[in-house]
């Protein structure tokens, strides 16, 4: 198979097991900015034909990403978007095995997965921050009751904004208060509405209510995208001094499954709320929840207290004479 036919092939079998998978249109995106990358780096090395390469050429590739400085920053990629492109390949080659494209699948066990950051770029709000924000929406106005309806809802269940966006009214059991949502990867579920989400979205309905085919919020293209979610987010978000690079739209999010942890929700909970498929994408929350318990024992623990109230400057520099091993005076 020439150079070409195998590119067109590989797009359409990536294309089909993303619809079939139901990704939604970022994470497409995401995959065919992977895949145009992957190809462009084929060519440049005088392998075109994908069909052709091996193993030990991935490899090279996942290297050339590591080495590779975004356009707009001028600096390296960062891991998570080093593992999305990696990501694209992989998939590409699972989907050219399994259709009997090629004999073996040269990605199959090849782990080169970085690790992120233990820091993440978006933080939780507090409970003080996220009930102010929505406490100060107004809602006197058909605009307003619709983002106080979406940004509750958001941090009553925990979802993506893209997840909030396609809810339609059929999905939505008013009166247990329970939505199934249709998450990533077609992996849907059932999670709990707040009392207070139910009554904004009733509100907010009104007679639409009965349209059962209806999406919650609509837009343009049937429901609202999740850019148009997170663009409101921070036109209101600016309003009140929240509008920073750390806070996102999937703050929201993160605030949810940490207050929740707070509370004493145990993390198999908080994992099935917000539809993670691996655990370990859930505990990663509990790193605020730690960093939480150890100020208010700090603050509060009768002997961390005494301690604390103890220590001045002539007692740090005793101390640190005893770390260095230099005798005191």
């Amino acid at each position: 198979m020439e150079a070409r036919a195998a590119r067109e092939l590989a797009l359409a079998l990536v294309e089909e097991e993303l619809s079939a998978r139901r990704y939604a249109p970022g994470s497409r995106k995401a995959i065919r900015i992977g895949l145009r990358d992957f190809f462009r780096w084929a060519q440049r090395r005088g392998s075109a034909n994908i069909l052709e390469l091996g193993r030990k050429d991935l490899v090279r590739y996942h290297t050339a990403l590591c080495a590779q400085v975004s356009k707009k920053t001028g600096e390296g990629l960062r891991p998570s978007t080093i593992n999305h492109r990696f990501y694209a390949v992989a998939l590409m080659y699972s989907c050219l095995y399994r259709a009997g494209a090629m004999s073996d699948n040269p990605a199959r066990g090849l782990d080169l997965k970085l690790p992120l950051s233990a820091t993440w770029a978006r933080r939780a709000l507090t409970r003080e921050e996220i009930g102010s924000f929505l406490e100060s929406i107004d809602t006197s106005t058909r605009t307003g009751l619709r983002d106080r309806s979406l940004f509750e809802l958001i941090y009553s269940s925990g979802l993506r904004a893209g997840e909030a966006a396609a809810v339609k009214v059929k999905d939505v059991d008013f009166e247990r208060r329970l939505m199934i949502v249709r998450g990533k990867f077609d992996r849907d579920r059932m999670v709990p509405v707040s009392e207070v989400a139910r009554d904004f979205l009733v509100l907010y309905l009104g007679e639409r209510i009965e349209e059962s085919e209806a999406f919650l919020f609509p837009g343009l293209s049937g429901h609202l995208s999740r850019g148009q979610v997170s663009d409101r987010f921070h036109e209101l978000a600016k309003r009140f001094d929240l509008d920073r690079p750390e806070i996102s739209t999937h703050s929201i999010r993160h605030s949810t499954a940490t207050h929740l942890l707070e509370n004493g929700a145990s993390i198999r909970h908080v994992q099935e709320l917000l539809g993670h498929k691996n655990i370990e994408s859930t505990v990663r929350y509990t790193h605020v929840l730690t960093e939480s318990l150890a100020a208010v024992h700090k603050a509060h623990h009768p002997r961390e207290r005494e301690l604390y109230e103890r220590v001045d400057e002539t007692y740090e520099a005793r101390l640190s004479a005893l770390v260095r091993g230099i005798p005191r005076g």
